[in-house]
């Protein structure tokens, strides 16, 4: 991406290429020996998730051990509560603005349903939505040739599964062009199940560079992430950094980018 930006100079690429340049160049970890645990201490990150695998990565990872935690809080206090994973889809199209406005507009349709009806609106419509009592959600794009493909990845609480007959018939009244919904139960190992999810953070790797910088210019500052019922008000740590452990002693281990590969720099105590 960085070759990319300096080949097509602009106001934005520089200012974009200026940030990659230094992400990463170097990491300080401090290694607490005596309880076999890594954590990374400081480092140069450029906060482009959009644009940075790096600060993508590490993006994602902090959304995912936040929300990991919520569930095993609400998984003590609701054990009858089971997970599920739930795709949204809207039509492809060759305008990634247009597309992404619709999903997010279809998307918010089908949330005032589950409002309105669970607050007892006057003529709301059931939705098959209003079994899920928390969910989080990410929106994903992909484009492989044949048209910009905004979806929704979701992970809904819910007592029982939703209907994804009736999911489907409600998504495409509402979205007029998709009734392409899958709606499965999480099993085995929930973990696999939120790493669908978060790894929202990562997938614009999967398009060329030109698509990326493209769809980072048209997604920045949008809110991609977001969660209702009992996932509201995780708190997601801004910084992309670990959390020390306080009190134990450990060794300090410096690594510099240098020659396409880390390697280390000093380690001292």
């Amino acid at each position: 991406m960085l070759r990319h930006l300096r080949e097509a100079p602009s106001q934005a690429t520089i200012k974009a290429a200026t940030g990659l340049a230094s992400c990463g160049n170097y990491l300080h970890f401090r290694e607490y020996f005596t309880v076999g645990k890594v954590r990374l201490h400081s480092a140069t990150f450029c906060k482009q998730h959009l644009v940075c695998p790096l600060c993508a990565i590490r993006r994602g990872a902090k959304a995912l051990g936040a929300y990991l935690s919520r569930w095993q809080v609400i998984q003590t206090e609701r054990p009858d509560l089971r997970p599920y994973l739930l795709t949204l889809t809207v039509r492809n199209g060759p305008d990634l603005a247009e597309r992404q406005a619709h999903l997010s507009h279809s998307l918010k349709r089908l949330m005032h349903h589950r409002r309105d009806f669970n607050a007892g609106t006057r003529g709301a419509p059931w939705t098959e939505l209003c079994r899920a009592e928390g969910a989080v959600y990410t929106l994903e794009l992909t484009n492989k040739g044949k048209g910009w493909h905004p979806h929704c990845h979701m992970i809904i609480l819910a007592t029982s599964q939703p209907s994804q007959t009736d999911l489907s018939a409600e998504w495409h009244k509402i979205t007029g062009d998709s009734m392409v919904v899958d709606c499965r139960p999480i099993l085995g190992d929930p973990v696999e199940g939120f790493m669908e999810v978060f790894k929202y953070a990562v997938k614009f790797s999967d398009l060329t560079l030109a698509d990326n910088w493209h769809a980072a210019q048209i997604l920045k500052g949008k809110r991609l992430l977001n969660s209702f019922g009992s996932f509201r008000g995780v708190d997601i740590p801004d910084s992309l950094l670990d959390e020390p452990l306080d009190g134990l002693p450990y060794l300090d281990r410096f690594y510099r980018y240098l020659d396409d590969s880390y390697q280390p720099a000093s380690i001292r105590d």
